[in-house]
């Protein structure tokens, strides 16, 4: 058993000192001297392979950006390098998405880089879905590492295209001279799962979890990991649930931890029933860092001492040639739609991928207005789109087709569909129950939330999941008002991942259906700025949130 105060006195140091900043090519100033194992980390990266500028927007050319894989996979191979046999290095998920790359090129752009990524291992996250199962099972081949996913036991996999996929759900590995286990955890949301992989289902990933732990520790394994992509909340409650487990490192949540940062800092330390340490660590998103924690262990495997930080790559740090070589190809093929200018616009508001889940936002509410103008050819009053559906955001200036398929790569269509006022108001409220709400009680927002045209309404963070909506408007075409009703009949554009479903908004699926032709949205969205340039200022108002912490 460790000794309580040696671990909170390491807690103490290690709250004090994660987040300093560290210099190229060096370790964090707040890594521990001659550690027993050091794990190298990313999650969400999200297809910025060639790293992201000072606005949060995706690079083409890494040079004078923000991380990048080429900086990533610079600096795995300098922490291999200083602690020779002491380094895992893990991918906690959500490689597939979210720039104009995997727009264009997909997931076989990925696995081509992922092969020259010097991973250990990695988890799969909910967008690597997003193509399907048959997308997922062609990529996981090409990676010379394994994908770890202790809730997608063979059984479950059987009848689905990834029957006979290669994932297992632990590894262990020999780390200075003392075996180490990896345990992987997928994201087990089945609103995603069902739409793009029809039959696959998890069982509960904390038993699976446990079960795996126990399995381990019976093969005389001490030293153990969960890798997984469950949210930063889910996996503080995982550490606090399972004994044997010692370090958490996770995905899903983006959240950044570090000095002075309202997640945690860098690492989380909890506590399993039985009281010994768990470290949970989680590097923000997008390649922005790469988390880097050292740990020292007892004789009985539990964590000792800790430090480390989220490692900014910053510009000055080193690229890896071959892997910025292969980066810089896939880029100069999106080059024609970079060209391909569409309008311009002078907004300058709220957007992009985290801005839009915490409130009204630029892109949205463009998608929405245009999405609106196209349905009132067939009746539409309303148009809605999930939070979650925007990427990127539309910056001021020149609007060109690659700016609309960055925010919008999903490529999916537009439909119509008659509902109810009541059905809409459903819909409104999912949407405000935030993401996870057990977890983030009285939060109102997420990728869920809903971003309206035609309609507006306001939603009460301090109010009960179900009874946050408290107010909603009709605007129509000449700006003028009145309440929602319930009992009356609207017909609302909405995204395909909507009305299918998505994000469990199934209230969304039960429309009548309205025909019309069904435009893809980056089209849709393509054209109306084309016929509205430069684009006016849209309307704002339409989505109030109060009484959120």
């Amino acid at each position: 058993m460790k000794h309580t105060s040696l671990a909170l006195a390491a807690a103490l140091v290690t709250a004090l000192l994660a987040g300093c900043a560290s210099t190229p090519g060096t370790s964090p100033k707040s890594a521990i001297a001659a550690p027993d194992l050091v794990i190298v980390h990313a999650n969400d990266t999200h297809s910025y392979i060639a790293g992201r500028n000072d606005k949060g927007v995706y690079c083409v050319n890494d040079a004078e950006c923000t991380g990048g894989y080429a900086r990533m996979a610079a600096e795995i191979k300098r922490v291999k390098e200083q602690y020779p046999d002491r380094v895992l290095a893990l991918h906690a998920g959500d490689t597939f998405q979210g720039t104009l790359f995997f727009s264009v090129h997909r997931s076989p752009m990925l696995g081509k880089l992922d092969a020259l990524m010097p991973w250990d291992a990695s988890t799969p996250g909910n967008h690597e879905y997003d193509e399907g199962c048959e997308a997922l099972r062609d990529y996981i081949p090409q990676l010379p590492f394994p994908v770890l996913a202790a809730n997608m036991p063979a059984s479950r996999l059987a009848g689905t295209p990834l029957a006979k996929s290669p994932i297992k759900p632990w590894l262990v590995r020999e780390v200075g001279g003392q075996k180490v286990g990896v345990i992987g955890l997928s994201n087990d949301n089945s609103d995603v799962t069902q739409l793009q992989c029809p039959g696959l289902t998890f069982p509960d990933h904390e038993q699976a979890l446990r079960d795996a732990v126990n399995e381990l520790q019976a093969q005389g394994v001490q030293r153990i990991i969960a890798l997984t992509h469950l949210g930063l909340p889910e996996d503080r409650k995982l550490a606090r649930s399972i004994d044997g487990l010692d370090i958490v490192v996770g995905g899903h949540t983006h959240s950044y931890l570090g000095e002075g940062a309202e997640a945690g800092p860098y690492p989380i330390v909890e506590h399993s029933p039985n009281g010994n340490p768990v470290l949970v660590v989680t590097a923000g998103s997008a390649t922005r860092y790469l988390g880097e924690l050292t740990v020292k262990f007892d004789e009985n495997g539990v964590p000792v001492e800790w430090g480390g930080q989220a490692v900014p790559l910053t510009p000055k740090m080193p690229r890896d040639e071959k892997v910025a070589a292969a980066v810089k190809g896939f880029g100069d093929e999106l080059e024609y739609l970079r060209a391909d200018k569409l309008g311009s616009h002078d907004t300058t508001m709220n957007d992009g991928l985290d801005e839009c889940r915490r409130a009204e936002c630029f892109s949205a509410l463009l998608l929405t207005d245009a999405m609106l103008d196209w349905g009132r050819k067939y009746g539409a009053s309303i148009a809605l789109t999930n939070s979650g559906g925007v990427r990127a955001p539309i910056l001021p200036g020149t609007v060109t087709r690659g700016d609309v398929l960055n925010a919008f790569p999903f490529a999916g269509h537009i439909y119509l569909r008659e509902f109810t006022g009541a059905q809409v108001l459903q819909a409104l409220e999912h949407g405000a129950r935030g993401e996870g709400d057990e977890d983030f009680a009285g939060k109102v927002g997420g990728p869920r939330m809903l971003q309206p045209a035609g309609l507006r309404y306001t939603a009460d963070g301090s109010k009960a999941p179900g009874k946050r909506v408290t107010k909603v408007e009709l605007i129509d075409a000449k700006g003028k008002t009145k309440p929602l009703n319930p009992k009356a009949r609207y017909i609302v554009a909405l995204p395909e991942y909507l009305a299918s479903g998505g994000d469990a908004f199934t209230v969304l699926t039960k429309g009548k259906h309205v025909k019309h032709p069904a435009p893809m949205d980056s089209g849709l969205l393509a054209d109306y700025i084309k016929s509205h340039s430069p684009l006016p200022a849209p309307q704002t108002g339409r989505l109030t949130i109060i009484n959120q912490p």
